[in-house]
């Protein structure tokens, strides 16, 4: 890990955004912030967290079908592969949870690793709608940007839908790809081509339409739910615009799909100093937050995934009775067969 050059540039780009997101922070600000939360509200929350996280768990059962899976043991594989991906880079989390849940329940890596790369897909395909929805009610948003969100939601479901049609025809789409690129030669990297296939692989998945109605219910739900954590935390944590009025539910979902689609970027494990940053920048540049509240915020709405996940991770590992030898030498494997993009 310490040898990746990603890995480094992850830490560099997060080091960076912790410097811009406490540039001009007023401590004792962020200290009483923090120190006034409503613990009711946050209590709220958390709660609420736990309700949407079973929709992540429902949606990863679904695209397993027709095989029947364990709800128990999708709910541990899926703990600690978020857990771990918290604590390692390049997401090795999803890959060693695709491989955990193979050993137990007896399905191959191929098709856990295709359901992994469904749901991210999902995933991405709902914040970016939700952005676009979200973009329509915040009144400050700079014309070209709401415009930028519709046309990006645009491009995800085109996107989608031309994966899924190639997971029908893939020999021929994937022929028709290889002359289509032929004249570029950074096109032919041997990693973009097997990431692609695992796109289309993962898109066989959904040939029926039970699949694809549930797993499109269940990532709405549970983002539609996420977004309302975010609210929820700001109501916790006192949050106010610029002329002293509560943030409208808008501005919990701008900061939610915003800080989700961001996290592409080369960060820390974690998102540490990158999801500070741009939950920080939303909010003070959109509805002109007081700089110290907004970073008392981020650090809440952050915490309160991260700890519990960290906590259910570590919970499963338990319960699973995995070993750190058994969790590294997973994780090995997992890395070694990532797509050398």
């Amino acid at each position: 890990m310490l040898k990746s050059v990603r890995f480094w540039i992850g830490m560099l780009i997060s080091i960076a955004c912790l410097y811009f997101a406490f540039q001009g922070i007023q401590f004792d600000k962020l200290f009483d912030a923090l120190t006034r939360m409503n613990y009711g509200w946050l209590l709220f929350a958390v709660a609420l967290w736990c309700v949407s996280y079973a929709g992540r768990v429902m949606r990863w059962q679904l695209l397993f079908a027709p095989q029947k899976m364990r709800l128990g043991k999708i709910f541990s594989a899926l703990n600690i592969g978020y857990f771990l991906s918290n604590i390692l880079p390049a997401r090795l989390g999803d890959f060693i949870r695709a491989y955990l849940i193979g050993d137990m329940e007896n399905v191959s890596k191929a098709r856990a690793l295709s359901t992994v790369v469904v749901e991210r897909m999902s995933d991405g395909l709902t914040v970016v709608l939700l952005l676009a929805l979200t973009a329509l009610f915040v009144p400050n948003i700079p014309i070209e940007a709401r415009q930028g969100a519709i046309g990006v939601a645009a491009t995800g479901v085109v996107g989608i839908l031309f994966l899924l049609l190639l997971s029908f025809q893939k020999e021929r789409g994937l022929a028709l790809l290889h002359r289509l690129a032929s004249p570029f030669p950074f096109l032919q990297r041997p990693g973009w081509w097997n990431a692609l296939e695992s796109l289309i692989d993962g898109f066989a998945v959904l040939r029926s339409p039970r699949p694809i109605v549930g797993v499109a219910l269940w990532a709405v739900y549970a983002w539609v739910m996420g977004g309302i954590v975010f609210w929820v935390v700001m109501f916790a944590t006192g949050l106010r615009d610029g002329a002293g009025t509560p943030l409208p539910a808008a501005a919990a979902f701008l900061v939610m799909t915003v800080t989700s689609l961001v996290v592409v970027i080369p960060s820390s494990p974690g998102y540490i100093g990158v999801f500070h940053y741009v939950a920080v920048l939303t909010l003070t540049s959109i509805y002109g937050v007081d700089k110290s509240a907004a970073l008392s915020y981020a650090v809440v709405i952050h915490a309160v995934s991260y700890l519990w996940l960290t906590a259910l991770g570590i919970f499963s590992i338990w319960k699973e009775g995995l070993t750190y030898e058994r969790l590294q030498a997973i994780g090995g494997q997992a890395k070694t067969d990532q797509p050398a993009v």
